[in-house]
C-alpha cells in the first residue's frame, strides 16, 4: 500500500468527509434512488412514487451506514423538474441532515435543481452532478446564482479517454470547453470539487478509469471517485453469459460479484467515493467496501497516518 506525497485535501459536506490519504476516511458510498425505470417509480414526469418503499430503501442505507461505520450519500435522480422537486421534497422530510447529489440526464432539469434547493435552503447539503465538457452556458449560470460549493466534476474526455485526456478536460478543457472543469466550477462558486474519473467500459479505457484514480488525487490532492459499477453493467461478455442461468437470482448471484468488484479495484486504489448504483445493492456493496477499508486503515496506520474517524469500519468492525 501507499501514500501520496502529495497533500490530500478533505471536504466537510454537512458532516461527510470526503478525501484524505488511502485510509484515513471511511469510504463514501452513493446510492442512487429514482433511476430511469426504477420500479418504485409510476411516472417519472410527475414524479410519483412509492414512498414507502423509498423510505424504507434510504432507511435501510443509513442503517448499514451505522452498522459498518461507511457514510451514506442519496443520488437522487429526476428526468423533469416537478420530479426532482419532489424527490428532494421526500428526502428533506425523510433525512434533516445527509448530503445528496442533484442529478438528471437533463442539464435544465440539474439546474432547476439547483434553484430549488436554493429556495428551500438545502445547499449545505447538496452536491451539483456534475460539472462536465457538455454543461451548457444556461446551467453554468444556474449553479453560479446557486448557494450550491459542492459538485462532481467530471474527467470525461470523448476523444481521449486516456489519463492524458482526462487531465487535459480537467486542466484545460476541450471539446467545446476553452475553459478547465476545475476552472468552471471554481468560477461557479464550487469550493469543494469531488473528481469523478469518468469510469469507461472494459476495452475502452476501463485500465485508464483505474489509473485515474492515481494520477489524479496525485497531482490535484482533490477527493476522487467515480461510477465504477459502470465498467460492469456494460459488460457485453456477462450479458451474455448470464442468460444461461434460468432464474433471475442466479443471474444476479453471477453478475453481483463483478459489480461489487468494479468498485474494490479504485478503492484500494485511494478512490474516496463509489457511485455503487441502485440503492437496492446496498447489503452487497456495504460489507466488502467496509472489509477493504479496514485493511486500508491498518496500512494507514503501517504508513505512520492516522485513521481519523472514530467511526472507520477498523474501529466499529474489528
Amino acid at each position: 500500500m501507499f501514500k501520496f506525497d502529495k497533500k490530500q485535501q478533505v471536504f466537510d459536506i454537512n458532516g461527510v468527509k470526503l478525501g484524505g490519504q488511502p485510509g484515513q476516511y471511511p469510504t463514501v458510498l452513493v446510492g442512487s434512488i429514482f433511476y430511469n425505470r426504477h420500479n418504485i417509480v409510476s411516472d417519472e414526469d410527475k414524479g410519483t412514487f412509492d414512498k414507502a418503499k423509498a423510505d424504507d430503501l434510504w432507511n435501510h442505507m443509513l442503517e448499514m451506514t451505522d452498522v459498518t461505520g461507511n457514510p451514506s450519500i442519496c443520488q437522487i435522480v429526476g428526468e423533469t423538474g416537478e420530479a426532482i422537486k419532489k424527490y428532494i421534497d421526500w428526502f428533506i422530510e425523510e433525512d434533516d441532515t445527509t448530503p445528496f447529489l442533484i442529478d438528471s440526464s437533463a442539464g435544465d432539469v440539474r439546474a432547476a435543481a439547483a434553484d430549488y434547493a436554493t429556495e428551500i435552503g438545502v445547499c449545505s447539503r447538496a452536491i451539483y452532478n456534475s460539472i462536465n465538457a457538455s454543461v451548457h452556458e444556461d446551467e453554468i449560470e444556474a449553479v453560479k446564482r446557486s448557494d450550491i460549493d459542492a459538485s462532481i466534476v467530471l474527467a470525461f474526455n470523448a476523444t481521449e479517454p486516456t489519463i492524458k485526456g482526462k487531465l487535459e478536460i480537467l486542466e484545460q478543457g476541450g471539446t467545446g470547453q476553452t475553459k478547465g472543469m476545475i476552472e468552471i466550477a471554481r468560477e461557479c462558486g464550487i469550493t469543494k470539487p469531488l473528481i469523478d474519473v469518468a469510469a469507461t467500459p472494459l476495452g475502452a479505457g476501463a485500465g485508464a478509469s483505474m489509473r485515474a484514480v492515481i494520477a489524479i488525487k496525485g497531482h490535484f490532492g482533490l477527493p476522487v471517485g467515480g461510477g465504477y459499477h459502470n465498467l460492469a453493467s456494460a459488460w457485453d461478455w456477462m450479458k451474455s453469459y448470464k442468460k444461461q442461468f434460468e432464474t433471475k437470482e442466479q443471474r444476479k448471484a453471477v453478475y453481483m460479484p463483478t459489480d461489487i468488484g468494479t468498485n474494490l479495484v479504485p478503492q484500494i486504489l485511494g478512490s474516496n467515493f463509489q457511485l455503487f448504483g441502485p440503492i437496492e445493492n446496498t447489503d452487497t456493496v456495504f460489507p466488502a467496501t467496509a472489509m477493504v477499508d479496514i485493511i486500508l486503515g491498518e496500512n494507514a496506520k503501517d504508513l505512520g497516518l492516522d485513521v481519523e474517524d472514530e467511526n472507520h469500519p477498523l474501529n466499529k468492525l474489528v
